[in-house]
């Protein structure tokens, strides 16, 4: 976590640094702009600033992941800067400021920059769990039955005299509530990296944290009982084959055994005489 952070601080000290010399930078093999004109330079600013906002946001709001919910607003903000850039043009200057601002240099900052946070912005798939600047319905419903469980939990943590045990047996409904109704949506593509990431700390903190996983106990028999005829296969072929093995052994002795006494019959009769 610490790396991660100090990712995003190296970034956001260099985007911010990058954006503000980027009025200085020579755009046209023909013309030099050393000072941009006031709406410009303003705009530039502003969406340095937002850009860094959010990126302070999704930092302070990756762990646990809410970073739909908390850093929309921010997410509009530099959205909004952007769409100003595009639609600029400042009619009191020969400086056409989009131009200017979108193409600053070869690294094209602010392009790059902006598509930076759409990128974690997609890779969060907050669309689908926003309804404009607040959670859909069926997150909603995700969030409600999170927080009921939170709060049952939270109930027996603070409370010394409610052992681990009670914790399991008084929130199961809660939890199950939680895991049924997520399970049911999911399937269709439904949810954000916010909830995706609420249940997944949930289902760890139930079984491994606070050890109230219930084993499927008719499931590990069957497994048990066909991994037993898996590894016993092997064996048992090798001794069928075996046995057979020995019945053909004993069988070719058997029939060694009768030639070789009819051979010694048959010579012994050819050694008499027979006088008329």
């Amino acid at each position: 976590m610490t790396k991660i952070v100090n990712v995003f601080y190296t970034y956001l000290f260099y985007l911010t640094a990058k954006l503000s010399l980027a009025s200085n930078v020579s755009i046209s093999s023909t013309e030099s702009i050393d000072v941009l004109p006031d709406g410009c330079q303003n705009l530039l600013q502003s969406f340095a600033n937002e850009t860094a906002r959010f990126t302070l946001c999704v930092v302070t709001n990756a762990r646990p992941i809410t970073v739909c919910e908390k850093c929309v607003n921010e997410f509009n903000q530099v959205y909004k800067r952007y769409e100003e850039i595009q639609k600029l043009h400042n009619n009191d200057s020969e400086v056409d400021c989009r131009a200017v601002l979108t193409n600053i240099d070869r690294l094209q900052v602010v392009y790059a920059s902006y598509n930076y946070v759409l990128d974690m912005w997609e890779k969060a798939s907050c669309k689908l769990c926003l309804n404009g600047t607040v959670f859909n319905d069926k997150t909603k419903g995700v969030m409600i039955r999170g927080d009921n469980l939170d709060e049952c939990i939270s109930k027996h943590i603070n409370n010394t005299k409610l052992s681990n045990s009670s914790l399991c047996a008084d929130c199961k409904q809660y939890y199950i509530n939680l895991t049924d109704y997520y399970n049911m949506y999911k399937n269709d593509n439904t949810f954000c990296m916010d909830v995706v990431d609420l249940i997944n700390t949930t289902q760890s903190d139930w079984s491994y944290k606070f050890k109230c996983h219930e084993s499927n106990y008719d499931s590990e028999w069957i497994l048990l009982v066909i991994s037993s005829i898996v590894l016993l296969t092997p064996v048992l072929f090798y001794f069928i084959n075996w046995l057979v093995s020995q019945e053909r052994s004993n069988l070719l002795l058997s029939q060694n055994r009768w030639h070789q006494r009819f051979t010694n019959n048959a010579a012994s009769t050819s050694g008499y005489v027979v006088i008329s």
